[in-house]
C-alpha cells in the first residue's frame, strides 16, 4: 500500500513513528484488557501507514505474549 501522489512531511513521519511507539507502550503496560486490545488494533493501522510509506520501524508484537 503506497500513497500515490501524496508525501509525508518529516513532521508527519515523526508523528507516526512517535504514535507507534506510544501505542506499543500502552499495549504493553495497561492493565485494562479493552484498552490493550484497542491499542493493539491501532498499532496495526499505524503499522500499515508506516509500511505503506516505506518507513523503517520494528514490529514488537512479541512483547505481548504474556498478557
Amino acid at each position: 500500500m503506497t500513497n500515490g501522489d501524496g508525501f509525508l512531511t518529516e513532521r508527519h513521519r515523526q508523528d507516526l513513528v512517535d504514535c507507534y511507539e506510544k501505542l506499543h507502550g500502552l499495549a504493553a503496560t495497561c492493565d485494562v484488557p479493552a484498552v490493550r486490545a484497542a491499542a493493539r488494533a491501532a498499532i496495526a493501522e499505524v503499522h500499515a501507514a508506516l509500511d505503506g510509506q516505506a518507513i523503517e520501524f520494528e514490529y514488537y508484537s512479541h512483547r505481548w505474549e504474556n498478557r
